[in-house]
């Protein structure tokens, strides 16, 4: 089991200095809205990801400043490691215990972070490719053979790309070219497709379950795999070098949400795509718990249109064992179930 046992900030979003200890178990941020603390449970997803759930790495650094760095100390086991994460004009760091990391790719997996916020509604309205980052940035802390797999497909679509792009009828050369490129990309969109449906599979019953207990028996959630590539033959030359570009592979893949046998981005109401949504986070640590005990969970601005008896549902799905995050604008709104045994930290925004 992995915690979380203080958090430094430095030149970070709001905050110039700022220093925070939690407890291993369930932590309440409470604070005004855009008091800072998103931005507090923004670095710890830094921690695990190595950039924020949704906003560039320049956004990151306090305005004014050229550089920013989250700093956390973990127990981890039986051992104590400090995490240092950093961005500078020099680009993007990584130490833990003192010790930098060449590559980035070879630090990730020390920590999961589990990240729900209202934005997540995306991942069951939103373009398809909200869905595939959900599914890549999962797979890529699970297994380094995805990690790999993706960046050589990533290259090596580009590559493809632009040979479709200024292919012309006489260059035998490209046409060559594209043969190569199309045979190398074949067995990573294989793996890469064969690793999302592994999940999605690991998740289904999963999500099934939580969503039941959410929605109080009502709302049976299920996904469905989508993928853009069944096999070899599905590479249409033809309709490439119509469309100067790459039609067909795991970029084009995606999955859908169906509540009650309807497809939830059609027919669902935003409080049952709030529920699908939620179900799949809680689902994912779930699966990941199975793998790991290294989980971290952050419901950010979660609980606020929740009556108490539903929060309470929702912290029974939550293992004991998990260090908890939970931002809110007021602790009133909470069960006392959940404020009992939390600690409470007051965010005040930085000027």
């Amino acid at each position: 089991m992995i915690y979380l046992k203080g958090l430094k900030l430095t030149n970070y979003r709001c905050y110039a200095e700022a220093s925070f200890e939690f407890s291993s178990h369930l932590n309440i941020l409470v604070g005004a809205n855009a008091a800072g603390k998103t931005s507090v449970a923004e670095a710890v997803h830094c921690l695990g990801f190595l950039k924020s759930h949704k906003a560039s790495d320049q956004d990151l650094i306090r305005h004014g400043e050229t550089f920013s760095v989250v700093k956390g100390s973990f127990e981890k086991g039986e051992e104590d490691y400090e995490i240092v994460f950093s961005l500078s004009p020099e680009g993007k760091r990584i130490q833990a215990n003192k010790k930098s990391f060449r590559l980035l790719s070879e630090y990730l997996g020390f920590l999961h972070v589990v990240f729900f916020c209202p934005d997540d509604l995306e991942i069951v309205k939103g373009a398809p490719a909200v869905r595939r980052k959900f599914l890549d940035s999962n797979l890529c802390l699970l297994s380094p053979s995805y990690l790999q797999n993706l960046i050589l497909y990533r290259k090596v679509l580009k590559q493809r790309n632009e040979v479709l792009k200024h292919l012309g009828e006489n260059q035998k050369y490209d046409h060559k070219l594209l043969e190569i490129l199309t045979a190398s990309l074949i067995p990573k969109a294989k793996a890469i497709s064969e690793e999302r449906a592994r999940l999605i599979a690991g998740l289904n019953p999963l999500v099934e379950e939580k969503a039941l207990v959410i929605s109080g028996g009502k709302e049976r959630v299920s996904l469905e795999y989508e993928p853009n590539l069944n096999g070899e033959g599905d590479w249409n030359l033809k309709r490439d070098l119509a469309a100067k570009t790459t039609t067909t592979g795991p970029h084009r893949d995606d999955f859908e949400f169906f509540i009650n046998g309807f497809k939830a981005s059609a027919f669902a109401s935003q409080g049952q795509q709030r529920t699908a949504a939620l179900a799949l986070k809680l689902a994912l640590a779930d699966y990941l718990g199975q793998k790991t005990e290294d989980i971290i969970i952050i419901l950010d601005d979660v609980f606020s249109e929740l009556d108490v008896d539903r929060q309470n549902q929702i912290l029974k799905l939550l293992k004991p064992e998990y260090q908890i995050f939970i931002t809110t604008t007021t602790i009133k709104n909470l069960s006392p179930d959940i404020t009992k045994d939390s600690k409470v930290l007051n965010i005040k925004r930085e000027d």
